[in-house]
């Protein structure tokens, strides 16, 4: 577990709950830096979570297995206008929709809840609409059975994303994250009323009333700004450093492998033409 001796390696931030999040430019920003734990010793990383020593000797353990990993907490600072973007955000205009990747009337929210749902799914008569199922939702904590209840949880929010690099990717591009399933944290069914009390809020902004949860909400937070190269603003970072304090969240946790990175990576070029 993270002690308290971690905060002397974190920045302080303050960790904003409630309210619509703001999102200002500023002259700098942050990234999840790709550089694997075995190209630097304990030593050099003051910045690191790894500098504390038993957090290390769990890495150390990890490598010995022949394992790259990157820690999630381990950013580079960036220069630049963050939040800048060409055009304000607009949701049909650069993101699209749902998407029929299967090229039957089934559209991408009907796949994540039939692929997602631990019993098979009841369609509608036309058999392109989800009716009922059973979905553990991870913020809530509860069990949802009806589908009119539940909603697709964009992980990243596409405001967020939009505003953390996506405005300069491809239109095409955008769709793709819209309609990734790629992995099991991307989009996620939800109670619908936490995915519109979340809206488009980083952690600073929102956190599940499922504490149990709270350290894969933040492990998998980072894992999408990772997959996708996606920024993160000074105050996201400086709440999430907090947070992972504040929740005890240990260092497995908080780690990615370079084949976990390198599988996402491959998917995301496999499915670069889904929106086509």
């Amino acid at each position: 577990m993270f002690t308290s001796s971690l905060g002397a390696l974190l920045l302080s931030g303050a960790i904003l709950m409630g309210g619509a999040q703001a999102y200002a430019t500023s002259s700098e920003y942050y990234s999840v830096r790709e550089v694997p734990t075995d190209e630097f010793d304990s030593q050099a990383a003051v910045h690191s979570i790894f500098s504390h020593d038993i957090l290390w000797q769990e890495i150390q353990t990890a490598l010995q297995s022949g394992a790259r990993i990157y820690s999630l907490l381990n950013f580079d600072l960036h220069k630049g206008n963050y939040g800048d973007v060409v055009e304000p955000y607009q949701r049909l205009k650069h993101f699209k929709t749902w998407i029929f990747p299967e090229g039957d009337c089934r559209n991408t929210r009907a796949l994540v809840l039939t692929d997602t749902s631990e019993v098979p799914v009841k369609m509608n008569s036309s058999g392109c609409t989800v009716s009922s199922g059973s979905w553990q939702d991870p913020y809530s904590g509860k069990t949802l059975t009806n589908a009119q209840d539940t909603q697709i949880d964009h992980f990243v929010p596409l405001k967020n994303a939009y505003i953390s690099g996506a405005d300069r990717w491809t239109l095409l591009r955008r769709c793709q994250y819209a309609n990734y399933r790629g992995n099991n944290f991307h989009l996620i069914p939800v109670l619908g009323h936490e995915n519109t009390k979340k809206s488009d809020r980083s952690p600073e902004g929102y956190m599940p009333p499922n504490r149990a949860y709270a350290c894969t909400y933040l492990a998998q937070w980072l894992k999408v700004k990772l997959i996708w190269s996606l920024e993160l603003s000074s105050s996201e970072k400086s709440a999430i450093e907090n947070l992972v304090q504040k929740y005890n969240c240990t260092a497995a946790e908080l780690t990615y492998t370079n084949a976990q990175l390198d599988q996402q990576r491959q998917e995301i070029t496999k499915t670069q033409d889904i929106c086509r």
